[in-house]
């Protein structure tokens, strides 16, 4: 397997070597974020460079050769040359401009950076001139290390991928170049235990990763790659050894729909998993792994992350080709997650409680998706594009996919689910005899809605018979309420009568009986996680309600 990354990084470089020059990074994508917010147009280039450092490196590193070493050395320079190593996105900025402090920021990408340099160095230091080497060195002390050392930084308190992703990424850099049991590299892997803590205090103890699948490769890759490397290096498996870290390790398995996608909650975007880390958490943790199609190909990530594809390569092993897509049915107790995969009846069914604090949050405490194991029928759109307000939590919310209007919740006397840290109640979860069912308390996720006094959503799942018996339960404390269930596809629905009917390209079908006839859908059209146009459908179903009322919608595939 590993012979087909090695060949297409030497394809790749030698296109690299035809066209003879370094990927341009034009001081207007600065200028684009600064005066519109967009973040694309620079890190469309910022991200091309990055793809020619990595190719030219894991080439030099697979296959060495003059020719290559003289561009990559080209490369290398005009990286250490580069304002910053940070986006624009992540930089302080002073009355529309950026601070003075911007050169030595220390965001995901500048210690991804880093990183990269550090562990190029390590792998190919007889090789490059001294010359580059001193700058190099210059660099990453100026940029990475004296940088990390100076002041405390925020994400090293937080608990997600932003303290496992520089924490793990920095920590890579120290064992990479730093001397070897030096007083310096121990106080800093001390000192970067801090962030670590911080990116496990994000999980629970049941190891899902609330952010996304996509996310868990992100900040879990980086976290494995240094403690890793910590282990081998210095002899220190302090969170190799940690229960925790094998819980987490066994996310993607239960998460899995099939070969290529997951459980779609939160900010997740499609994306193919590290072969190599994947590898790593069924030979060293040995827990049950995805299946994937063999090694990951050279552009799986589009941001070209040294780190993932250098592991690919050492790390991929043939188990990730022989993994065993069982039925499986996982409930991760802290985030409130229930998934249900089942290839031998084509069934997926996953629902979601859980709280809107949580980390990249969307108002989606009582979501569910529910499809055939190749095409959700319900589904969730995952991450929109990330532009400056996407991150501003005063407009988060008012981006169709983050919303409340964007996953299948109620509005319930004109009010919709609200952000803030009440959470769901676990009402029941009983798996016995082929049957499901799960249900939550929602009442404190709607806030003040008028006359709500309680909401409970059920679900009753059977994959044995291709069902879902979704019951919504409403106490008011007064008569003439308006409830309006709403439901998100990509597939166009077919409204007739009570019935709501969603046709694969495969022919499957799925029925919604509603208790209603007052039912429309409404196409939307969003920016997805790459900036392009996509097209949603909500199902909207209307009921006028008492005070006390069970709306049931039977889901059944065909």
């Amino acid at each position: 397997m590993k012979t087909d990354l090695v060949r297409e990084t030497a394809q790749a470089a030698q296109a690299y070597l035809k066209a003879g020059h370094v990927e341009a990074l034009p001081y207007e994508g600065y200028e684009a974020y600064l005066q519109q917010g967009n973040r694309i147009d620079f890190e469309n280039h910022y991200f091309a460079r990055r793809r020619q450092l990595a190719i030219l490196g894991l080439a030099m590193i697979t296959d060495p050769k003059p020719e290559l070493l003289k561009l990559l050395e080209q490369v290398i320079w005009e990286v250490c040359n580069e304002y910053t190593w940070a986006l624009p996105a992540h930089l302080p900025l002073i009355e529309g401009r950026f601070a003075p402090e911007s050169r030595t920021c220390l965001d995901l990408f500048a210690a991804e950076t880093g990183a990269t340099l550090a562990e190029l160095f390590e792998h190919l230091e007889d090789q490059f001139s001294p010359f580059l080497k001193e700058r190099m060195l210059q660099e990453l002390e100026t940029r990475i290390l004296t940088s990390y050392e100076s002041r405390p930084w925020a994400w090293e308190q937080k608990e997600n991928n932003w303290s496992s992703v520089i924490g793990g990424a920095v920590g890579l850099t120290v064992l990479s170049v730093v001397p070897k049991g030096s007083p310096r590299q121990l106080q800093l892997v001390k000192r970067l235990d801090t962030a670590m803590q911080s990116y496990l205090r994000g999980f629970g103890e049941d190891g899902a990763c609330e952010e996304g699948v996509a996310y868990w490769s992100y900040g879990f890759g980086y976290f494995v790659y240094y403690a890793d490397k910590l282990a081998k290096t210095l002899g220190d498996p302090r969170y190799i050894q940690l229960t925790k870290v094998k819980k987490i390790a066994a996310f993607p398995y239960y998460a899995m729909i099939n070969e290529e996608e997951y459980v779609p909650f939160s900010d997740y975007s499609q994306s193919e998993l590290p072969s190599g880390l994947v590898s790593w958490c069924h030979e060293v943790m040995e827990v049950p792994i995805p299946t994937l199609k063999g090694i990951s190909s050279l552009d799986f990530d589009h941001c070209y992350r040294f780190a993932h594809l250098l592991r690919n390569l050492e790390w991929t092993t043939a188990a990730v080709k022989e993994a065993h897509e069982e039925k499986a049915v996982h409930y991760f107790d802290h985030a409130q997650w229930l998934t249900l995969r089942d290839p031998q009846q084509n069934f997926y069914f996953a629902a979601k409680g859980g709280t809107n604090v949580e980390s990249h949050n969307h108002l989606d405490v009582g979501h569910f998706v529910v499809g055939t194991t190749a095409e959700l029928f319900l589904t969730d759109l995952g991450a929109g594009e990330y532009t400056r307000d996407y991150f501003n939590e005063r407009l988060r919310y008012d981006f169709f996919v983050n919303g409340s209007a964007g996953h299948g919740l109620p509005t319930i006397n004109g009010t919709s689910q609200q952000p803030g840290p009440a959470g769901a109640k676990v009402v029941a979860f009983v798996s016995e005899d082929e049957q499901l069912r799960f249900a939550l308390d929602l009442t404190a996720t709607y806030g003040k809605t008028p006359y709500l006094t309680e909401f409970q959503r059920t679900w009753q799942v059977s994959a044995a018979e291709k069902t879902v018996l979704l019951t919504d339960d409403f106490t008011f404390s007064a008569t003439g309420n308006q409830v309006e269930e709403r439901f998100i596809t990509r597939i166009r629905p077919q409204i007739k009568g009570t019935e709501v009917l969603l046709t694969q390209k495969s022919g499957a079908t799925c029925r919604l009986a509603l208790a209603t006839e007052e039912i429309i859908t409404e196409e939307i059209v969003y920016s997805d996680h790459e900036g392009r146009p996509a097209t949603a459908y909500v199902i909207k179903a209307s009921y006028h309600l008492a005070m006390k009322a069970a709306l049931v919608v039977k889901i059944t595939i065909d």
